[in-house]
Order: structure tokens, then sequence, then C-alpha cells
């Protein structure tokens, strides 16, 4: 979910937003980095789904999760040559 806001800023700020092409992307950068915890929060929460993930596919999920990554491990490895 997104939230349009309208705020005002000094100049060097306005400047600097105004160079760059998605200003909103960098207002959320900064914003991001003076508040770790909430970030933190969001990365927690995101591996605790992540691992609820793992934890709940069934052997044949696991197998064919694995076969792939070997697939993908030999081409690399070897050159993509069949």
């Amino acid at each position: 979910m997104t939230v349009k806001l309208s705020i005002s800023v000094p100049d060097d700020v306005a400047a600097y937003l105004q160079s760059q092409g998605n200003a909103s992307a960098a207002v959320t950068a900064a914003v991001r980095r003076v508040l770790p915890e909430a970030r933190r929060t969001r990365q927690r929460e995101a591996a605790q789904g992540f691992g609820k993930h793992l934890r709940e596919r069934t052997p044949q999920q696991v197998d064919a999760d694995t076969a792939l990554v070997e697939a993908s491990n030999d081409i690399a490895l070897r050159g993509s040559e069949w």
C-alpha cells in the first residue's frame, strides 16, 4: 500500500530529489535508513514467513527443489552443453 504525501523541504533537498529518477524511492530509502528497527521487524517477519513456507513443504516438493538446484549447479559449473 502506498500513501501520497505533500511535504515542504529545504531548497537543497528539493534540488536533490528533483535530480533523482524516482523521488519517492529516494525518500523511502532515506527514511528507512533512519528507522532501522522498523526495517529489522519487516525483515524478521519476512524470514519467519519464509521459514514457515519451508517447513510446510511436502517431501516431494523438497525433492523437486533439490533436483532443480542440482541441475542449475551442473549447468553453472559445466556450461550449458547438453
